[in-house]
């Protein structure tokens, strides 16, 4: 019965997501082939033959070993040089089969194509995780499923069956078919990176996606308020892109002596896009146990979820302060290390005229994380601040209402 239940809820806008899925990386991958192809065929053409002819010496490749700019010996080189689809970011044109071959897991490679559709397609994702446990709190449709004779348990388990993993599988089939597409639309070895290296990126990029589901569909449901909750979930999004750069300056701390103090890149630690740059296998394991922590956390919470706490902003007060520790954290980490980089500054000016204070740079970040700890205290606790202070008030005309009577 809830099988039936769920897909006459969720049927229609499944089919809509995984069409706009799908569409999203065929549309890319067919972009990236025919742009590659639209290439290749200029190159060949009696037209570009006649303007390297006439013009050779303005071809030209950086050569990092005589520190400057070298003709291509022949138009064959030039055009093979720029057919490879997939360069890294320190690497400037080379005439080398073999460094294009090449795989450096430590490189960041990009295609030459676009990756914003791996950031819609992300984003995509998260905003359902979101709302499939948003919206059935904000419509009534958890009192409706609350009044069926089924344990709360299996409605959790089988909406994560026929709701969670219809929209994962639809993104996981959608990349498959993205990698495939590249493959047969572009021949070696100018698609320079192996299947093993793309099914990499994709195991990656799946589980940095489940991931960002998991944690958008715990928000969803522990906020309640109409207005809060959703700005939490974008508020959560806002501050989750900033991740990646957070981590690599604060990893960048460590490395003010040693060039190269890591085995990892930490630019390559969060990978969304599907292509060369594979990540590191040790990620995984570390994204699955925060899926599954966050999964367990939802489904415990479920198990508990009081009717009579909608509209408030978090439905389980006693979660409020392992909520507010863990918005803190969260929040103090990013800002400290994507936007007011307090000790990345110190760092760099320790021994420049402009140099700030140790005692300085240590106030500053206690006044920072200060500020955060307030306002999210202020936004969790808010209905208990509230009504302490309605019931502060009520005494308070009480106490004067007395007082006039006497």
């Amino acid at each position: 019965m809830l099988k039936q239940i769920y897909l006459k809820r969720y049927g229609k806008a499944l089919i809509a997501f995984a069409l706009v899925i799908f569409g999203i990386h065929f549309l890319n991958a067919f972009s990236a082939v025919s742009s590659w192809q639209s290439q290749n065929n200029y190159l060949h053409s009696k037209e570009f033959k006649a303007e390297y002819d006439n013009h050779s010496e303005g071809f030209t490749y950086w050569n990092s070993e005589k520190n400057q700019d070298i003709p291509y010996a022949s138009r064959q080189d030039y055009i093979t040089d720029q057919l490879y689809f997939y360069r890294d970011n320190y690497q400037a044109q080379q005439i080398s089969n073999k460094r294009y071959q090449s795989y450096n897991p430590n490189a960041t490679y990009f295609g030459q194509t676009g990756q914003g559709y791996a950031l819609l397609s992300l984003l995509l994702v998260g905003l359902s995780g979101f709302l499939i446990f948003f919206i059935d709190e904000k419509t009534a449709f958890n009192r409706f499923l609350f009044s069926l004779p089924q344990k709360r348990s299996q409605l959790f388990s089988e909406k994560l069956v026929y709701v969670a993993l219809p929209i994962l599988g639809s993104l996981l089939l959608s990349q498959l078919f993205y990698i495939c597409y590249l493959k047969m639309g572009i021949p070696a070895p100018y698609l320079n990176v192996t299947w093993g290296q793309l099914l990499q990126s994709a195991a990656s990029s799946f589980t940095l996606n489940v991931l960002l589901f998991t944690c958008s569909m715990f928000i969803g449901s522990m906020v309640g308020n109409l207005v809060f909750g959703p700005l939490t979930w974008v508020g959560f999004v806002f501050f989750a892109s900033f991740l990646p750069s957070a981590w690599n300056s604060f990893l960048n701390l460590f490395n003010r002596q040693n060039a190269n103090p890591f085995s990892f890149n930490p630019e390559n630690l969060f990978i969304y896009t599907l292509g060369k740059t594979g990540g590191y296998w040790w990620m995984i394991p570390i994204f699955l146990v925060l899926i599954f922590l966050f999964l367990g956390w939802t489904a415990r919470k479920y198990l508990t979820l009081s009717l009579e706490n909608d509209g408030d902003y978090l439905l389980h007060q006693n979660a409020r302060w392992p909520i507010w520790s863990l918005m803190w954290v969260f929040m103090s980490f990013i800002i400290l290390n994507a936007f007011t980089n307090t000790w990345q500054l110190y760092f760099i000016l320790k021994d420049s005229q402009e140099a700030v204070s140790f005692t300085q740079t240590i106030l500053s970040t206690l006044v920072t994380i200060a500020i955060i700890g307030i306002l999210l205290f202020l936004l969790v606790f808010f209905s208990s601040i509230k009504t302490k202070w309605e019931i502060y008030r009520t005494k308070k005309q009480d106490l004067r209402m007395n007082d006039f009577s006497h």
